[in-house]
C-alpha cells in the first residue's frame, strides 16, 4: 500500500472519531477516548504532510458545544487555543465555539477544548472535597468561580508558551532556502483567503473577571499545571512513520 494510500486513511478515521461527540450520542467516556486517539493521530497527520498534499488540503468549519460550569474555564483558553493552531476562531452564542482552518488544525483545537473541559471537571471535583474548599468564608459559588478563572489563566498561559515556541519555530524554517518557508506562507495563503470567502465579519467582545477567593484561585492555578498538553502538541524532531494496518 502506497503511503498516500495509507495517509487517506488515516484522514477518515480522524474524521470518524472527531465525530464522536456527546452532542451526537456519545457517552461522555466514549467522547474523550475518542478525542484522546485523535490527538494521537494528528501528530502522525501533520508531520507527514508534503508541500503538494497541504496545497491540496481543504479548510473546514466545526462548532463545539459546551454547557454549564466548565464554559467559565473554557472561555478563558479558547483565545489560546486558537493561536497555537493557527486558526481563526470566534463564538456563537454563549456556548458554541467556532474554528476554521487546515483540518488537522481545527481537529487539535476541538481536541484541546475537549481535553481542557474534561480536565477542569475531574480538578473541580478534587477541589469541592479538599479542606480548603471546606475551610474558605466565600460562598459556593465564588469559590468555584475563583477555582476556574485560576485554572484557566494558568493553562491559557501554558498554551500561549506553546504557541510562542511554534511561532519560533516558524519563523526558523522562513530561511532562504528551508522548504518550511513555502509551508508556512502556503498554509497562511490558504486560510486567509478561505476565510475571506465566507464573508464573516468578527468583532472583539470583552468581559471581566473578579476573584472573589484567593485560596481557590491559587488551588485553579496549580491544577492546570497539572494537565498534561505535550502529547496532542509536542513537535517532533523527524518526521514519524504512518501507522500500520490495525493499529
Amino acid at each position: 500500500m502506497s503511503q498516500q494510500t495509507e495517509l487517506a486513511k488515516v484522514k477518515d478515521r480522524i474524521r470518524r472519531l472527531a465525530a464522536r461527540t456527546v452532542d451526537r450520542g456519545c457517552s461522555e467516556a466514549e467522547a474523550l477516548a475518542a478525542a484522546q486517539k485523535v490527538g494521537e493521530l494528528l501528530e502522525v497527520y501533520g508531520l507527514t504532510m508534503s508541500e503538494v498534499e497541504l496545497r491540496e488540503e481543504a479548510c473546514i468549519q466545526r462548532e463545539v458545544l459546551f454547557a454549564g460550569p466548565r464554559l467559565q474555564a473554557l472561555n478563558g483558553i479558547f483565545l489560546s487555543v486558537v493561536a497555537l493552531t493557527e486558526t481563526k476562531g470566534w463564538m456563537v452564542g454563549r456556548q458554541t465555539f467556532v474554528f476554521y482552518g487546515l483540518e488537522p488544525d481545527v481537529l487539535m483545537a476541538e481536541y484541546l477544548l475537549h481535553l481542557v473541559a474534561a480536565a477542569v471537571d475531574h480538578e473541580e471535583g478534587v477541589f469541592r472535597a479538599s479542606p480548603g474548599y471546606q475551610r474558605s468564608r466565600a460562598t459556593p459559588q465564588n469559590r468555584l468561580r475563583s477555582f476556574r478563572y485560576g485554572f484557566a489563566e494558568r493553562v491559557s498561559g501554558r498554551i500561549e508558551d506553546l504557541a510562542a515556541h511554534r511561532r519560533a519555530t516558524e519563523e526558523a524554517a522562513r530561511g532562504p532556502t528551508s522548504r518550511g518557508t513555502a509551508l508556512v506562507l502556503v498554509k497562511e495563503r490558504l486560510i486567509e483567503e478561505g476565510f475571506r470567502d465566507l464573508g464573516i465579519r468578527l468583532r472583539t467582545s470583552y468581559t471581566t473577571r473578579t476573584v472573589r477567593d484567593a485560596g481557590a484561585y491559587r488551588r485553579g492555578a496549580e491544577a492546570g499545571d497539572r494537565v498534561n498538553l505535550q502529547r496532542p502538541v509536542r513537535a517532533g524532531a523527524a518526521a514519524a512513520a504512518l501507522p500500520r494496518r490495525g493499529r
